[in-house]
């Protein structure tokens, strides 16, 4: 290979990571900033059902006018589609789980908590499983 074709090679490659960082970075800013997309859960109960409830019940009624609240039906007559945005102050951890809660109420009547880990106990192992799973409630992940 001559001395050219090498500087091509080089600046070829050292291009190619440039934009593979840039597209990057901008991924990276576009998942950060999720202000104005709705969260939304599909709830098992007909929309007549759901639409008829007002307000509806659990922590997503009781958010009131601190989150925008659509009802639609679900695709392939599924049920009922709740989507929710937050506003003044109504943190997007805090609208997931009131989210997830009204779902349990709508389809179950009571809000369904997973059993506590026969592995917990008062120690510090345990105090870290139980920070870990309060909060996956939120996000869904870790």
């Amino acid at each position: 290979m001559n001395a050219a074709l090498k500087v091509v090679a080089v600046t070829g490659v050292g291009a190619a990571v440039a934009v593979g960082r840039r597209v990057t970075a901008r991924r990276r800013e576009l998942r950060r900033d999720r202000s104005d997309h709705w969260l939304a859960v599909t709830v098992d109960r007909p929309l007549e059902d759901v639409a008829g409830l007002e307000p509806l019940p659990g922590p997503l009624g009781e958010l009131g006018e601190r989150a925008q609240v659509r009802l639609r039906a679900a695709p392939g007559d599924r049920g009922t589609e709740l989507l929710a945005v937050p506003e003044d102050g109504v943190s997007r951890e805090d609208l997931r789980v009131a989210l997830r809660k009204t779902k349990s109420l709508l389809e179950t009547g009571t809000v369904i908590r997973p059993d506590t880990p026969s592995t917990t106990h008062p120690g510090p192992a345990g105090k870290v499983l139980r920070a870990v799973i309060g909060k996956a409630a939120g996000e869904g992940r870790l």
